[in-house]
């Protein structure tokens, strides 16, 4: 049955008078067909320039050309919103809530960088101290330290990519998982290079990383994430978690990743690196701007926290590089997560500011090869920016 709706709005789009509700509790519906035409805006908040109604145009169109159920979608030019809203499949009931929160995944990893930063410009931790009294059982952990957990340049092997690991998240999504688990599986192969030496994306590091600064700071990375992060930067609509709890209302996401399309919404997100954080789109448009200000950091930690770290490093240059968490590519700062059928991407322009925050989760049908929300944020940055988003692959 369909909820009753608490906000109508209404918006000029390209001429036309579009209305739509936002839904008092959880996401889109079950599962249903993709729809033939274009996307339902069932909620859209918009400014009066005239690149908010070609924003929803594109959304609007991806919805049926890429396979998508539904898609929640901000932008902002400077600290000044653009454009904010929800795009259903036209058969999705109940609408999808503008507020909508969505599993964050990766771009949490630059809240963990700032974290990091903070803690060590107040001598809590050393940035530069071996993590072994921290991480006794991790491999080399007397030559691995925090910086480089943040950079991914400790060596560590990534624990997904261990067969029988990804066996058992896939016989049982809704388990949980302790760090002691996945580093158990990320330690049956050797690691990668000598500490520092190279760079190699790794949950593992990221999972270790929540276990230094939760022992070096003696408090819980929800407490963590929100004395610091959330509530500085006013995201009452964020909060962090290390099982599978998601606030309402809450974006559902759909996945065919176990051979049969299921709702994924409560599968359980810490074989990801044994935390996670959910929140709405205006929550991470205003940590992405954040970031590129360094708003939570010092000045010598702002800078610090976008810098090319790890250029000369496996293919990274001094234009394209991974930095606390973040991937620098250009202009751009970008975070690309997929996880449980949530696909997301978070592109934020450095200078002059652009924001863009898209989630979406794939319709019956589509065959999850790709991270969609990068196609449509690809396509709105070539509206709103004048640098195109570069993700092709290093040479």
């Amino acid at each position: 049955m369909k909820r009753p709706a608490i906000a109508l709005l209404f918006v000029l789009v390209a001429g036309a008078l579009v209305s739509g509700c936002a839904a008092d509790s959880a996401g889109s519906a079950g599962p249903s067909s993709p729809a033939a035409a274009a996307g339902a805006a069932t909620g859209v908040i918009a400014s009066d320039d005239e690149r908010a109604a070609q924003v929803v145009d594109i959304v609007t169109k991806a919805v049926p050309e890429l396979k998508l159920q539904s898609v929640v979608f901000g932008v902002w030019v400077g600290d000044e919103e653009l454009v904010r809203g929800a795009i259903d499949a036209p058969s999705v009931q109940p609408a999808t809530a503008v507020d909508a929160r969505v599993r964050v995944g990766q771009p949490m990893e630059a809240m963990l960088g700032t974290l990091l930063l903070q803690l060590g410009s107040e001598g809590v931790i050393n940035l530069d101290e071996p993590v072994t009294k921290y991480l006794p059982d991790l491999v080399n952990a007397d030559r691995i330290t925090p910086r480089m957990l943040a950079n991914s340049t400790g060596g560590t092997p990534d624990y997904v990519t261990d067969a029988d690991f990804l066996a058992r998240v896939t016989a049982n999504p809704f388990a949980g998982y302790t760090f002691d688990e996945l580093l158990g599986y990320a330690q049956l192969k050797p690691p990668l290079f000598e500490p520092g030496t190279n760079f190699a994306y790794s949950h593992t590091e990221m999972a270790a990383l929540v276990e230094v600064l939760e022992a070096a700071s003696g408090q819980a990375l929800a407490d963590l994430m929100s004395s610091r992060v959330s509530q500085p930067l006013g995201m009452t609509a964020s909060s962090a978690h290390q099982n599978n709890a998601i606030e309402q209302p809450a974006f559902h996401a759909y996945t065919s990743q176990r051979g049969v399309y299921e709702d994924s919404t409560y599968w359980d997100p810490t074989w990801g690196f044994n935390g996670g954080m959910n929140g709405s789109v205006a929550d991470l448009g205003r940590w992405r701007r954040a970031l590129n200000t360094g708003e939570l950091l010092n000045e010598a930690d702002a800078k610090e926290s976008l810098a090319p770290v790890t250029a000369g490093l496996s293919k990274m240059t001094d234009t394209r590089y991974f930095a606390y968490g973040s991937l620098v590519t250009g202009g751009w700062i970008i975070g690309n997560p997929s996880l449980n059928g949530y696909m997301g991407f978070t592109a934020q322009h450095r200078d002059p500011s652009v924001t863009i925050v898209v989630w979406s989760t794939p319709a019956i049908g589509n065959p999850e090869t790709s991270n969609d929300s990068q196609t449509i944020s690809t396509r709105i940055a070539d509206i709103v920016s004048d640098e195109p988003i570069d993700l092709s692959p290093p040479k």
